[in-house]
């Protein structure tokens, strides 16, 4: 079966919800923020700003900055813990960060909405090739397929922000209905603990979580990422329409430098020192950090893949007008049409 017959089994079963998005929106239209208020470099905007960064794909942020590339492009970045894609959005469009790390299915939802944001640049990029993320089930658990996740709960980081659309297609692909499973939002750093009390039956964990759970003796019963999203957008950097237009030059610069921390990242010769800033900002031995769990970075959006994106949240029903691929990107956002 095609995917896009995938997709369209799931047209009439969710309803789009991603939690803040209405008030995020009318947010942005407020009084200047605190952030905005910051440090500024005349015409082409400030040096000193606050990036926000999620619990996945922060590396090469930290490269940026501890590197140099940030001070050789002529910023101040403050690096800021997030949470989730929604949440982290929402820090920059109230004014609590200027650049933040978000989703391309959560900035899909984002835009559609009329929320005045755009993607900068890219970061994260589904590796068509490797296991990155994967549909988890505990070793004694009666789930053998997707198709037995028919009536079971399944923790998620983010119920309908687009996170989950691939497991949403690998049921309609088993051939169940994707509203039989019941979607519980659970941080990463919580699915373990969710599984093994049993709060839940299977997760759908990613990156570095995913590999952890594999580690720990959970099994993967899909890739449907893999499957269903090779070489598209995973995290991507935004920021608001406003502060765009305010801080071009800023925007630019911090592109320049990303684009340094992207190169640095891919260096199989750096290995070691991106495994370091992992086991340091997750607090854990760089022992138990799998370089495996590293998915490819690249600072240009993929158009093509970015728009297939797009179409399986509409397919799905996440979105009912969304943006195309183009228009989610600010003028001067790098991108390639493949």
């Amino acid at each position: 079966m095609e995917k896009h017959k995938r997709y369209s089994l799931l047209a009439k079963v969710l309803t789009p919800a991603v939690a803040g998005l209405t008030l995020l929106s009318l947010a942005a239209c407020g009084a200047p923020s605190a952030a905005s208020s910051a440090t500024s470099g005349g015409s082409e905007g400030k040096t000193s700003i606050k990036v926000v960064v999620a619990p996945i794909q922060f590396e090469t942020a930290y490269v940026a900055k501890e590197k140099g590339f940030f001070d050789a492009a002529g910023l101040t970045v403050e690096i800021v813990p997030g949470a989730d894609p929604a949440a982290n959005l929402a820090q920059t469009v109230s004014g609590q960060a200027d650049i933040t790390t978000a989703s391309w299915g959560v900035m899909t939802t984002a835009t559609a909405k009329g929320m005045p944001v755009k993607v900068i640049s890219g970061n994260g990029v589904v590796d068509p090739n490797v296991d990155n993320s994967g549909i988890l089930i505990p070793k004694n658990s009666g789930i053998k397929t997707v198709a037995d996740l028919k009536g079971k709960n399944v923790a998620v980081v983010g119920v309908n922000t687009g996170g989950d659309i691939p497991m949403l297609q690998a049921a309609a692909a088993a051939g169940i209905d994707p509203k039989s499973i019941t979607e519980i939002a659970v941080p990463y750093a919580g699915m373990q603990a969710a599984l093994e009390q049993g709060t839940v039956d299977a997760a759908f964990a990613a990156d570095t979580f995913y590999h952890q759970l594999v580690d720990a003796g959970f099994k993967s019963i899909a890739s449907p990422v893999r499957e269903f999203q090779g070489n598209m957008p995973v995290t991507v950097w935004a920021a608001t329409d406003a502060w765009l237009k305010s801080n071009p030059g800023t925007a630019k610069k911090f592109n320049d430098a990303m684009t340094k921390a992207a190169a640095f990242y891919t260096d199989p010769a750096n290995v070691k020192a991106i495994v370091d800033i992992t086991a340091r900002i997750k607090q854990v031995d760089a022992s138990k950090v799998n370089p495996k769990a590293y998915v490819p970075v690249n600072v240009s959006i993929n158009l093509a893949t970015g728009q297939a994106g797009i179409d399986a949240m509409k397919d799905l029903g996440f979105v009912t007008k969304p943006l195309t691929a183009e228009a989610m990107l600010w003028a001067d956002a790098p991108r390639f049409a493949k």
